[in-house]
């Protein structure tokens, strides 16, 4: 009786005791990545905000991808101005399904404003599996007859078809199908860059910016 009352005990204890761990983890992990991320905006000049902005939040409204799920949470945004452009750049987190099957997609954004875009309401991702059968149903893709790779590779949405294929011109489709798996927003003088559920670490910060730059300059070539 007295061995199935401590059998018991320990297992009541000790998943409470390994959860507690993980989260002391993951805190102090989260921690760690926001002191690296307040350090480096400190070296590039940029504001830091580790709890992310609300009027950020109003400014991204537009895009689809702020659309998705539920609790959504900005952390560790870098603001300020580079190359003349006012940008962002933060970890953006969401969460989709319910219970046992939710699920929390973590990636960090590369967000562009500039007076000198004038870009149509798209958004652009790579395409997969469930989008092609979608395709079969009604599930609008625009796709560029002249660039098959790029119409097998990404999925291009928007309500304004003829203005988004004005826009996505052969210098652009070239050097889009020439990335790796990316994801592009645009509204208005507004632009977001990045890879689903990908989150770079501090290191990264730099050489994800120079990319983003390397995106926002085909699409100010082409507006």
């Amino acid at each position: 009786m007295k061995d199935e009352l401590i059998f018991t005990i320990i297992g009541i204890v000790f998943p409470i005791v390994f959860v507690g761990l993980l989260i002391l983890i993951f805190w102090r992990k989260g921690k760690k990545r926001t002191e690296q991320f307040a350090l480096i905006s400190a070296e590039l000049k940029l504001n830091f905000f580790p709890k992310g902005s609300t009027s950020l939040f109003e400014r991204l409204k537009p895009f689809h991808l702020f659309s998705q799920g539920w609790s959504r949470k900005i952390k560790n945004l870098m603001e300020g101005e580079a190359n003349k452009v006012e940008l962002a750049i933060f970890d953006y987190q969401y969460t989709t399904g319910g219970g046992e099957h939710s699920k929390t997609n973590r990636q960090s954004i590369l967000f562009f404003h500039s007076p000198k875009l004038y870009l149509p309401d798209f958004n652009l991702r790579p395409e997969n599996v469930f989008h092609k059968i979608g395709g079969a149903f009604g599930y609008k893709d625009i796709d560029f007859e002249t660039h098959p790779i790029f119409s097998k590779s990404y999925l291009l949405r928007g309500d304004n078809e003829a203005a988004i294929r004005g826009l996505f011109n052969n210098e652009l489709l070239n050097f889009i199908q020439s990335q790796q798996k990316i994801s592009i927003e645009g509204s208005g003088n507004q632009m977001i860059f990045y890879r689903h559920r990908n989150r770079i670490k501090p290191e990264e910060v730099e050489s994800f910016m120079e990319e983003g730059f390397q995106v926002f300059d085909q699409f100010l070539r082409s507006t």
